[in-house]
């Protein structure tokens, strides 16, 4: 009873998960005055997109895959199966998905409006020709106020309670293993949530639960 059938406000975005549990910040310092620099950086990683509710962070819709790639190749896969579970008001993204046929593809196919700011390009103080990202210039143009693409951070809150609850390094080493190690990620979220609430009515059900050690908020899985 958390989503409703009729979604108001959802976010889209895509983020990199580790192969490996040493941090990105002592790989670069590992690789700092070396000739051969790739050999202490990694080019490919795992990376999921998904779909989220802005009010309750669930989670509608995730694509696994890897990077380093732009964001809006996973659009339409996510877009699709999230659109199948609930409908959808309004998507906010960030400028990884501004192109013309993302908007047309959001407000004609699935009649969701989309609002991402125009900002790919050459920066110019002329409109964008594409009529939907023409209406995203002016949109954007309006006070902060009177806009709702503030809510976007809440996907950006998904992506952090993940890595923080249940790791950003996978463990999986073969492609297939990586995606499904994601997704498995993207289930053991939305069931943390389902749960919380509802059994965990004190701090020691919730220690019992994650057996860490820990009490509520501030056990491993808070």
């Amino acid at each position: 009873k958390i989503l409703s059938q009729r979604l108001k406000l959802t976010a889209i975005d895509g983020s990199g998960f580790e192969t490996h549990h040493a941090s990105r910040y002592f790989v670069r310092r590992c690789a700092k005055g070396r000739q051969n620099k790739t050999a202490m950086t990694y080019r490919r990683f795992p990376k999921m997109g998904l779909v989220c509710d802005c009010d309750s962070h669930l989670i509608l819709a995730a694509v696994s895959g890897r990077g380093p790639t732009p964001d809006h190749p996973h659009l339409i896969e996510a877009l699709l199966d999230a659109a199948a579970r609930r409908r959808i008001d309004t998507l906010l993204a960030d400028a990884g998905y501004d192109a013309e046929w993302v908007h047309a593809f959001l407000r004609d196919e699935l009649d969701i409006r989309s609002i991402i700011p125009p900002t790919i390009g050459r920066p110019t103080d002329k409109l964008p020709k594409g009529r939907y990202r023409r209406q995203m210039a002016k949109y954007f143009k309006r006070p902060p106020g009177r806009r709702r693409y503030g809510q976007r951070w809440q996907v950006e809150t998904v992506f952090s309670m993940i890595k923080r609850r249940l790791g950003e390094t996978l463990s999986a080493r073969s492609y297939h293993r990586q995606n499904r190690a994601l997704l498995l990620k993207a289930v053991v979220h939305n069931i943390l949530i389902l749960l919380w609430p509802r059994r965990f009515s004190t701090e020691q059900d919730a220690a019992s639960f994650c057996n860490c050690g820990g009490t509520g908020l501030a056990c491993c899985h808070g």
